[in-house]
């Protein structure tokens, strides 16, 4: 491969890769503001400038020069300096120029504590300004879409997010107006943005133009925690990161995985999990013919009903959740292996098709975890009819809500929140997805970490503990944890001792059964 050297090392690079791309690879850092690697190259901040020496034909290096390291193109021989006295004060100077009329109101910007602008400030700024003259007063606070506002006096005109909406959601709904000092992002006439894209825009701003009516003013970002998980509201299962103060989530920003989601979510996960992680009436109380009992006591409930419905040659239907996670699946479905009068299934999720760019149009976690855990699906429109030929055990599915005809009735509900807790016999409280540590398996055969960002009211067991449970009360010997779990249901997959701690933050693709014993 072709080599540059940077910093005074020699790198390799591909054939077509820019300096700043190269320069990323190897850990160095090289301020930006345009620049985004899923999104075509402008080189307007101007900030990224590097000093470089080309090679010439006799093999002489050209005298150094200033140029920006987003669109520059590395060629064989070329030396590149990242640091240096000129390049400071050339990024300084850039610098200067795109604060002129930026207003200094950090106190009271969201993006205080995520804003570049104060990083490289601290980093190249001057320590006092030098203009004698009045800032530019743009429309501030303007109303742009339904989740996001605009400050037009904080934009550095980057465009970031007119390249976003026009480039990678394929709706160009923002547009740079006027020309020369009297340039401004805006909206086009009566034309809101409506991308189920927008929320994005907030993410990418690199100052505090964008900002998300949901978030504003609410909290500070280093109050925040970050939790790594997986967004359960389609099979894509993107990587997000949740934000959460005082067991309440704020945020949900999207995480970055090339292999997944690229570094983007859709509107749905981001502004939808805020609700759902946060249910207004949820289950609460472990109880049996609406009396509250021990978890072992209705475990020990549920494993009676079973056993009576296998002596009198009935069928028990136990419907899992299409957003159970791994572990949950493989733990409920070898509770009732063997039992000839069980079958375990869950609820299959038509798919109605994507929008060519995250969203998938399944809206559920893990059908394919499921599926290759060997548990049988059931359409939606069937599952009343099967329904009245069996006893019913409905596991943290909350989108069953009828199952008023079936003839055996609900002999237990494990869930978040149902309209069927009236109708059935034992109630078990779940956990939502913010809640649960495990794995999901995504449309493309990807398995990833699942984590608890959020702690459940103390009176929750959980679906996994409920599980044990009711496993210890039919005589099967379950695994404590999830993470156990995933280590006893891997085991014969991939490499041993593969663990939750170990699983990559990317996320990895698990051999199935046929390719291990092929």
């Amino acid at each position: 491969m072709p080599k540059i050297t940077l910093n005074g090392k020699d790198v390799e690079f591909k054939p077509g890769q820019t300096v700043i791309q190269v320069a990323f690879g190897t850990g160095e850092d090289v301020p930006h503001y345009c620049w985004h690697p899923a999104l075509p190259v402008v080189a307007s901040c101007r900030i990224c400038q590097v000093e470089i020496q080309q090679p010439g034909p006799n093999g002489q290096l050209s005298p150094k020069r200033m140029t920006t390291a987003c669109n520059t193109q590395c060629v064989e021989g070329m030396v590149i300096t990242t640091e240096s006295p000129a390049v400071a004060k050339a990024r300084a100077g850039n610098l200067e120029g795109l604060l002129l009329n930026h207003p200094l109101d950090c106190p009271i910007c969201d993006k205080a504590g995520e804003c570049w602008l104060q990083d490289y400030t601290y980093e190249y700024g001057a320590a006092v300004g030098r203009n004698d003259f009045p800032r530019k007063k743009l429309e501030k606070r303007k109303d742009i879409s339904e989740h996001v506002l605009l400050d037009q006096e904080r934009c550095i005109l980057c465009t970031r997010c007119v390249r976003f909406l026009d480039s990678y959601a394929k709706q160009p709904e923002l547009v740079v107006t006027s020309r020369g000092e009297k340039s401004v992002i805006d909206i086009f006439p009566d034309t809101p943005v409506s991308s189920e894209y927008q929320g994005n825009l907030a993410d990418i701003c690199p100052v505090g133009a964008l900002t998300l009516k949901d978030f504003r003013f609410k909290n500070r970002v280093w109050y925040l925690k970050g939790y790594d998980t997986v967004c359960p509201s389609c099979s894509k299962g993107c990587s997000i990161t949740l934000d959460v103060r005082s067991n309440e989530l704020n945020r949900v920003r999207p995480r970055t995985n090339l292999q997944v989601n690229g570094y983007f979510i859709c509107d749905t996960g981001r502004f939808g999990l805020i609700d759902r992680y946060h249910p207004k009436a949820r289950v609460n109380e472990v109880t049996v013919d609406g009396q509250s009992v021990t978890l072992g006591q209705a475990a020990g409930a549920v494993a009676s009903a079973v056993e009576n419905a296998a002596k009198a040659n009935q069928r028990v239907l136990v419907l899992v959740s299409p957003d159970a996670t791994n572990e949950e699946a493989w733990a409920l479905k070898r509770c009732f292996d063997g039992n000839a009068a069980v079958t375990v299934a869950y609820r299959d999720v038509k798919d109605t098709g994507g929008d060519g760019i995250l969203k998938t149009g399944q809206p559920a976690a893990n059908i394919a975890g499921l599926k290759a855990l060997g548990l049988t699906a059931i359409a939606p429109e069937q599952i009343a009819a099967t329904a009245k030929k069996a006893h019913v055990i409905l596991c943290g599915d909350d989108g069953i809500t009828d199952l008023a005809a079936a003839d055996g009735g609900c002999i237990a509900l494990m869930g978040v929140e149902s309209a069927l807790c009236g109708k059935a016999k034992i109630v078990l409280p779940g956990h939502t997805p913010g809640e649960k540590d495990g794995t999901y398996t995504n449309c493309d055969g990807i398995t990833q970490r699942v984590r608890a960002g959020l702690k459940p009211p103390q009176t929750v067991p959980g679906d996994f503990a409920v599980i044990h449970a009711l496993g210890h009360a039919l005589g099967v010997d379950l695994p404590r944890s999830a993470g156990d779990a995933f280590m006893a249901w891997t085991d014969a997959l991939g490499p041993g001792n593969l663990t939750l701690a170990a699983l990559p933050s990317d996320g990895t693709k698990l051999a199935t059964k046929a390719e291990t014993h092929s």
